[in-house]
């Protein structure tokens, strides 16, 4: 005859059961009868947190500092690429690492924009700046698809906020496309160049861009590939591509950046590569379909 069972043991007995209540051990139990795993129970379960880890970041937990929490009223989770990487030739969008980032959708501050007059542009241009800084803070970046998916309007018109906002702004907002170097667009070259020429050093461009340190040497360094060029005389595109590792379109950029006196110089004349040897001096960059080598630092790159 069996002992009777005590207070404290019936206890600890309902308390098993309600924490085997969980999606952990759901799946767990799925993996084992269900799905023909094989492999053995110690191993489903690892692969089980993993998953559970993986369907708390979708769902439940923010990348902001301190302790995870709940989505609050007014806020969505948003998948978003991490700043670190970087994009790879022919990599799609699934082969790509993500992270959920926690977006404000709908704030105090909207509302009381409503509240004062509704004006439907100027309310989509503040979230979208705001998406794009929260994403940011969180380390990710948005794309221009992302912010038309969550406004409801075509990329198109995206694009044009995204223009308006900085030149009105007088900043340039941190679009997956400006920080990884995706568009055609050279606004960010442009205002890199610019606070370079204007005697800034890296670290302080790099502040104002809101660019890697190692992003805004990149530029400099690529831009006085093509200057070098052009002072020599070599304007053939082809010839410059060769020599610098650049992309044709990418060097039409940086020229467009040279000073007038300096860009008017040469215009009419081209040299080939057989008239000058320029590969002892110009290494390979970030925009090269080649390797990059190893860079030197902001201070000793940017003017002083």
């Amino acid at each position: 005859m069996s002992k009777p069972v005590t207070k404290e043991q019936a206890q600890r007995k309902k308390l098993r059961r309600l924490q085997g209540k969980t999606l952990e051990n759901v799946l767990h139990h799925r993996f084992l009868h269900h799905y023909g795993y094989d492999k053995g129970p110690i191993t489903a379960r690892a692969i089980v947190k993993d998953i559970v880890q993986l369907i708390d970041e979708y769902f439940l937990v923010t990348p902001l500092p301190d302790n995870h929490h709940f989505l609050h009223n007014g806020q969505l989770t948003w998948m978003a690429v991490p700043i670190d990487e970087r994009p790879r030739k022919y990599q799609s969008v699934a082969e790509t690492k993500l992270k959920p980032v926690i977006l404000s959708f709908c704030t105090d501050d909207d509302i009381a924009h409503i509240a004062h007059g509704f004006d439907s542009k100027t309310l989509r241009k503040k979230r979208l700046a705001r998406w794009l800084d929260e994403a940011f803070d969180q380390g990710a970046l948005l794309t221009q698809l992302d912010l038309a998916m969550l406004l409801g309007v075509c990329d198109a018109v995206v694009s044009q906020y995204v223009n308006e906002i900085q030149r009105e702004s007088k900043r340039l907002l941190p679009t997956r496309g400006t920080i990884h170097d995706l568009s055609g667009a050279i606004t960010h070259k442009r205002e890199i160049i610019t606070l370079y020429l204007e005697g800034y050093l890296t670290p302080e461009i790099a502040q104002r861009t809101q660019h890697a340190k190692e992003s805004v040497d990149r530029y400099i360094r690529d831009y006085h590939r093509v200057e070098t060029l052009w002072r020599h005389g070599i304007t053939d595109l082809d010839t410059m591509s060769h020599l610098s590792h650049l992309a044709k379109r990418v060097i039409e950029q940086y020229i467009d950046l040279l000073p007038e006196k300096l860009r008017r110089l040469h215009i009419g004349t081209t040299k080939t590569l057989d008239s000058f040897n320029a590969t002892d001096t110009l290494h390979t960059s970030g925009e090269t379909e080649t390797s990059t080598v190893p860079t030197q630092s902001g201070e000793q790159l940017a003017k002083g």
